[in-house]
């Protein structure tokens, strides 16, 4: 029943989400493309075939930590088809996948949307990247006898909390996923106590610890070292509103007594890209855009990255990466890509989302933690002076990820097993 209600108070929210979407496209215009794909009506240019893996991540981040499953699914011969909610990671999709993947977004979770997509697809099996529950679309599946995996689950006390005051949704939902592989010990005793029958859970670790450089990020980052020159770079990564100043507050600190240092900026969404601009610009810093086109010249203080989907690259020229979203209450984004590209860490206190991963890091020394504009202040200032503190970071984080691979071939070996 609570199922039915949920999708008759979803149809009636129906034209509130579509304002929303209209809303943010004024900002995003790419927010308005393929608008009737998210109600189910899907095309392809080539033909789907009979082994078609449904792979579904929300979003950029989600996205490319899914990229190396998604290859390996492709080489085992089955056609994918990824979805995903936002623009960020549809460009994802395109830019590292292309025309080796089917691409759309997801449906809406409304019975005849989802009803509509798996008639027009007809996929063997849904892979959930993350912890993304829709009731309706594991429902469908079900009943469509499409096989439901989530992977790389996760599910924090406080989110776990939630889900207990709807749990005779969650437990139904829970009842018909096929099989649940999550992060950790402690993710998966919560899922269980949301009603997850014991049989159905793997702990498979984090796919995102398997996570691979682009094939080629050795070139593209020689070309942008020869953008910012013989510099100390710090960058700030996926940054939200109120972290810009805070990041060019605590790099100010520094320039006197460090005159190489240069911030690369990189807004979390492109089209604030005016508004950090203008920030750098009143604090006095001089700066120059990535889509320019132009060198750094020694009078460059400030190098804003306005552009999607080339992050990976710039934290390969950085000596210190400052991860955004954590500074303000977003959760925190992937810090992945920056220990891969074997970049020191800095974030902040809010990183829920990532709680476990962090922790990892933290406790073995691989990453630093500022709780406040003073301590970035302080960390980063530690780290600008000592080339010793920056390669120590580097080399724990390095032990982090050594230790928890593996988790991208047992989830490979856990769809393929689940669907043959």
């Amino acid at each position: 029943m609570l199922r039915i209600l949920y999708s008759f108070l979803f149809y009636l929210a129906v034209p509130a989400v579509l304002a929303r979407l209209f809303w943010r496209s004024i900002k995003e215009p790419l927010y308005r493309q393929s608008m009737l794909q998210r109600f189910g009506f899907v095309e392809f240019e080539r033909e789907i075939g009979s082994k078609l893996i449904w792979v579904h991540s929300v979003s950029a981040g989600e996205t490319i930590a899914a990229i190396p499953l998604v290859r390996r699914l492709i080489a085992r011969g089955f056609t994918v088809l990824v979805t995903t909610m936002t623009p960020t990671g549809r460009e994802r999709v395109l830019t590292l996948l292309g025309d080796s993947v089917l691409h759309c977004y997801a449906p809406y979770d409304l019975p005849d949307v989802v009803g509509r997509f798996l008639k027009r697809t007809r996929p063997k099996c849904l892979v959930i990247i993350d912890t993304e529950l829709w009731p309706n679309i594991i429902h469908q599946c079900s009943m469509q006898n499409v096989k439901t995996i989530l992977v790389n689950g996760r599910l924090s006390a406080r989110s776990a909390a939630g889900y207990k005051k709807i749990s005779s949704l969650v437990k139904s939902m829970l009842l018909e996923i096929d099989c649940l592989a999550v992060q950790t010990p402690s993710h998966g005793e919560r899922f269980i106590d949301l009603g997850l029958a014991e049989e159905k859970l793997v702990v498979a670790g984090s796919i995102k610890f398997d996570q691979e450089l682009p094939v080629d990020f050795s070139k593209k980052v020689s070309q942008l070292k020869e953008k910012v020159g013989e510099r100390l770079v710090v960058i700030g990564a996926s940054t939200h509103p109120g972290e810009e100043e805070m990041i060019l507050k605590a790099f100010k600190s520094l320039q006197n007594s460090h005159k190489e240092l240069l911030l690369i900026l990189a807004p979390r969404h492109p089209h604030r890209s005016d508004e950090v601009a203008a920030l750098a610009e009143k604090e006095g810093e001089i700066l120059i855009r990535y889509t320019d086109n132009k060198n750094c010249s020694e009078r460059t203080t400030v190098l804003l990255l306005d552009k999607m989907g080339e992050l990976i690259y710039f934290y390969g020229v950085s000596d210190i990466a400052i991860v955004g979203g954590s500074f303000v209450p977003v959760g925190g984004h992937n810090l992945m890509e920056a220990a891969n590209a074997q970049v020191p860490i800095i974030m902040g206190p809010y990183i829920e989302n990532i709680e476990d991963i962090v922790s990892m890091f933290a406790e073995n020394g691989g990453m630093r933690i500022a709780r406040d504009a003073a301590e970035l202040s302080a960390e980063l200032d530690s780290l600008v002076s000592s080339v010793d503190e920056r390669q120590l970071l580097v080399a724990r984080a390095n032990d982090v990820l050594e230790m928890n691979q593996g988790a991208l071939e047992r989830v490979e070996n856990l769809v393929v097993q689940t669907i043959t």
